[in-house]
Parts: C-alpha cells; structure tokens; sequence
C-alpha cells in the first residue's frame, strides 16, 4: 500500500520571539496589561468621581490609580443622539471637563489618552 499523506496539518510550535526588541515589545505588553486590570477599590474611586457636562457631552473625571496627582476623563457615549451639539475635539473636551470638575488646569505637557479613549493628565491648581 502507498502511504496517503495527512489531510490535516501537523501542530506547530508556539512562536517565540525573533528578537530581542519583539520580546522586550511583549514584555511590556503584558506589563502594561497586567497594570490596567481592576484592583478592587471600587468604593474608593467611585466616591471620588465627578460627573460633568461639557458641551452637551457627558464626563467622568475621577483621580487615576497609576501615580499620585494624575486624573482620568473619560466621555460617556451612551445619548448616542442623532442631533446633538457640533463635535469639539475631545482633547479640548477633556481638558474643559478636567476644569469643571476640579477647578483645576490639566498640565497640557501630560495630557495623553489611552486605547479606550480616557485622558490622562497632571493638574495644575491656583494656589490660595
């Protein structure tokens, strides 16, 4: 008898990295990933939150866990109207709602924004 080749594929290997910048890439990576999971202070950081409207937009500016001093906006799209207020980039937005929330001014040198679309940015308050 002949022998009849596999119809299906044999399993391969795992990849592994090719070089030193793709593991230091997936390292990170998974750093990073384990640093944005939820901790469980739920209660804390949902006392510390404040709901704002900016624009006819809806906000959530609460302080953020990864460092001291460094606040979180994030925009609730749940209206999803079809005649609302013109659009405002949401950077701008961000920055009004961390002042209406606050009655500080974001440091615009810090400001950035995540995968999900929340701003991150130091404040900077008036001295009284």
């Amino acid at each position: 008898m002949i022998p009849r080749p596999l119809l299906y594929p044999r399993p391969r290997p795992l990849p592994r990295a090719r070089t030193a910048a793709q593991a230091l890439t997936l390292g990170l990576c998974l750093t990073l990933a384990t640093c944005l999971m939820p901790t469980g202070s739920g209660a804390k950081e949902a006392s510390a939150e404040k709901h704002v409207t900016v624009l006819g937009r809806n906000w959530v500016v609460a302080p953020a866990e990864q460092a001291p001093g460094l606040y979180r906006a994030v925009r609730l799209n749940t209206e999803l109207q079809p005649n609302r207020p013109p659009a405002v980039l949401s950077a701008r937005q961000a920055v009004r709602a961390f002042r209406k929330a606050t009655g500080c001014s974001a440091n615009l040198d810090s400001l950035y924004r995540n995968i999900t679309g929340a701003y991150f940015a130091t404040l900077i308050c008036p001295r009284k």
